[in-house]
């Protein structure tokens, strides 16, 4: 097991705005608005990371202010989209980490 001292990696999280993420599950879960779908396996796949002991801290990269509030009060540190596709954000998040 990963001690706190010994934890060295940055997650870097990209998540699209709540209206586009998972586009593949829109209509998935009847009764269930999509956006808030997506909201909950963006802050579930947060807390994972956060959760890892070998994870010293995560970067989420998006434009949407839901995703943005909910990586706030996770503490993770949030970064501005660059809008290029999904690389792009890897990239950016990767050269901010």
């Amino acid at each position: 097991m990963v001690g706190v001292s010994e934890a060295r990696w940055t997650v870097v999280m990209p998540v699209k705005r709540l209206g586009a993420a998972k586009s593949r599950l829109r209509g998935a879960l009847p009764g269930v608005p999509h956006e808030e779908l997506a909201l909950a396996l963006a802050a579930d796949t947060l807390r994972a990371a956060r959760a890892c002991p070998a994870v010293a801290g995560v970067l989420v990269v998006t434009d949407d202010a839901r995703v943005r509030a909910a990586a706030d009060a996770a503490g993770a540190r949030v970064a501005a989209d660059p809008g290029a596709g999904l690389n792009a954000a890897f990239r950016h998040g990767a050269r901010i980490g």
